[in-house]
């Protein structure tokens, strides 16, 4: 037969029989056929239906009401414990309306009248596609429901529902705001939750909504939680109808943080204007296009000598007291800005360095002048802040600490320099005793790390204290000779030192050390590289540094057998920085002797030694520094 139009679901809906009556059923599997849309299979008791759907699920299952074995209706029913459990629809004889009932009461979709007449599976054709398209409806409906009910609950403000004046829903957010759990907001009025005071706002604003009167509304109040703990809402609300009765759906938002944040901002401009009339720089605001002053505080007329109201009048008149040298410059500069500022090429911050000469004052006195663009929320500038600072007194401090800078630098060349001989015998001495497997060399490295420490206490005191001979004791000339050799022999190579006898005088030892530190480097870089590369040095040649006592142990001398000092330079040989290697010395060393010698209030001079260089000390300074022949 024929099943006519039939509402069709969308794709193809597998439908499941079971009946016990095996003609009955492969009737009704051989019509319901018919229809294209429907994928018809049958079973003839409850358990094999159970047992197929959860093989492979239908989308609706046709069942009859009472079988031969023990299993029912009810046993069937169980399918709605599947995930998207499908309708189910009952297809018996209907001899009593209390099976009707009793079907509908268990929670079947549909039923449909069994007695034999064509134009009944017509109608279970009919009645099988809709309830598979309302169950599939009933499911999208259901998930839609669930992603509303997350979002509602995820949301960033809260949500609420009220009818006839009590909360019907409100979402998580909204009722932490209120300070309560969501079960106990419901149900109860909306005023339960308000202060006092702020309730007839709440009242009369559900009415108007209520009555139609008003459509929406917004309006600001304050809750107060179960500890009493006060919170501002902002609250809108929009009627609408739900079963066709009115109730009021909206938002609550918590604005207790904005609303201090703008009574801060009130107190905080308030405080700014405070603060601007009394800051030490000038201050002032102008025109976004032309500089059109309009404002500037009082320390315009403390800073530049001049009254406040000539500047309003005459906005450039503050160019007569700049410097002749930059008045030109910074008015240009600023007219710059402007054309900038009008052509929309607009830089975050416009800064000017001049002098200027207050009225009635021939002090020349620094000023920067920082000026920033205002923008308005579009982008625009609607005026030009600026501040001006008087750097007089910091361009000073600049000036000194460049000259302590100056020093320190120095400070560290010497330090630098006098740690390198030290340094060289700790590294070459680890080297040995790693090789030779040998402990003694670790007492070298010991007495160079010591070396090292004592240069470094003696230069950092002298830059921190500025003094000049530390810890003046008896000190063996001829011991810290020998000390200065050992820190300066491991890159000697073929060179001899002789130390000879030599008094015992009142000195700082460290640095009577580095004295001989520094000589003897003197002479193993000019003394031995210069042999070296002379072209009458024989192969066989030594570089010798002698060390001796001057007659009377009135001084002492340092000289080398090597090429020796030009007269024409021995002048300038102790000048900082001043060298003859170019390129590969720093010109220090003989500087630092010359500090240490002062500081003792010795004197020391280039001594003519026949051949080589040769350096006295006089501890008793009859006479002057300088060169003898």
């Amino acid at each position: 037969m024929s099943l006519g139009s039939v509402v069709r679901a969308e794709g193809q809906v597998r439908v499941l029989i079971v009946d016990d009556d095996p003609e009955t059923a492969a009737d009704t599997v051989s019509v319901l056929d018919g229809c294209d849309s429907l994928d018809v299979a049958a079973v003839d008791d409850p358990i094999a239906a159970l047992d197929a759907h959860a093989e492979s699920p239908f989308d609706c299952i046709v069942t009859e009401f009472e079988f031969d074995g023990t299993a029912g209706l009810d046993t069937l029913l169980r399918v709605r414990e599947s995930p998207n459990p499908p309708p189910v629809i009952l297809f018996t004889r209907l001899d009593s309306e209390d099976v009707v009932h009793e079907a509908f009461a268990a929670g079947v979709a549909d039923v449909v009248d069994k007695r034999s007449t064509d134009v009944k599976l017509a109608v279970l054709a009919h009645r099988i596609s809709n309830a598979v398209v309302a169950a599939r409806q009933s499911a999208e409906l259901d998930e839609l429901y669930a992603w509303l009910r997350v979002i509602a609950e995820q949301s960033l403000v809260g949500l609420y529902v009220i009818r006839d004046g009590r909360i019907e829903f409100v979402n998580e957010y909204l009722s932490n705001l209120l300070g309560y759990d969501t079960d106990e907001v419901v149900g109860r009025p909306i005023t339960d939750f308000i202060v006092e005071e702020d309730r007839a706002i709440v009242d009369e604003s559900l009415r108007n909504r209520d009555h139609g009167s008003v459509e929406s509304m917004s309006y600001t109040v304050r809750v107060s939680d179960r500890t009493d703990e006060l919170t501002t809402l902002e609250i809108t609300g929009q009627r609408a109808a739900v079963d066709g009765e009115p109730v009021v759906v909206g938002t609550a938002m918590d604005v207790t943080a904005r609303l201090e944040s703008e009574r801060l901002l009130r107190r905080s401009e308030r405080l700014t204007r405070q603060i601007i009339s009394s800051l030490p720089d000038m201050v002032f605001i102008s025109e976004p296009t032309e500089l059109d002053v309009v404002y500037i505080n009082d320390q315009f007329e403390s800073v530049w000598g001049r009254d406040v109201s000539l500047l309003y009048e005459n906005p450039h008149s503050f160019l007569e007291l700049v410097h002749v040298d930059d008045r030109d410059q910074l008015r240009r500069a600023i007219d710059e800005m402007f054309v900038d500022i009008r052509d929309g090429a607009v830089d975050e911050q416009y800064e000017f360095e001049f002098r200027f000469i207050p009225e009635g004052s021939e002090t020349i006195r620094w000023a920067n002048a920082r000026a920033v663009p205002l923008l308005d929320e579009n982008g625009d500038v609607t005026n030009i802040l600026g501040v001006m600072s008087d750097l007089t007194e910091r361009i000073s401090h600049e000036r000194e600490l460049a000259q302590q800078n100056a020093r320190l630098d120095a400070f560290a060349r010497v330090l630098s320099h006098d740690i390198r001989g030290p340094l060289s015998v700790a590294q070459g001495r680890l080297e040995l005793a790693r090789e030779l497997d040998d402990g003694s060399h670790l007492d070298y490295v010991e007495r160079a790390h010591q070396r090292i420490t004592d240069v470094v206490e003696d230069v950092l005191s002298l830059a921190r204290d500025g003094r000049s001979v530390l810890d003046a004791e008896e000190v063996s000339l001829a011991d810290a000779a020998a000390t200065a050799w050992e820190m300066c022999s491991p890159n000697a190579g073929h060179v001899r030192c002789e130390v000879g006898e030599l008094p015992v005088v009142e000195a700082d030892e460290s640095r009577a050390t580095r004295l001989f530190e520094n000589l003897f480097r003197n002479a193993l870089q000019h003394g031995q590289s210069d042999r070296d590369d002379a072209s009458t040095a024989s192969d066989d040649s030594e570089l010798v540094i002698r060390v001796g006592a001057l007659p009377s142990h009135r001084g002492f001398f340092v000289e080398d057998n090597g090429p020796g000092i030009p007269a024409s330079i021995r002048d300038h040989v102790f000048d900082s920085g001043f060298s003859t290697k170019d390129g590969d010395g720093n010109g220090l060393g003989l500087g630092i002797v010359r500090q240490i010698v002062d500081s003792h209030g010795w004197i020391i001079r280039v001594a003519n030694g026949g051949s080589g260089a040769r350096f006295e000390v006089l501890f008793d300074p009859v006479g002057e520094a300088g060169a003898t022949d």
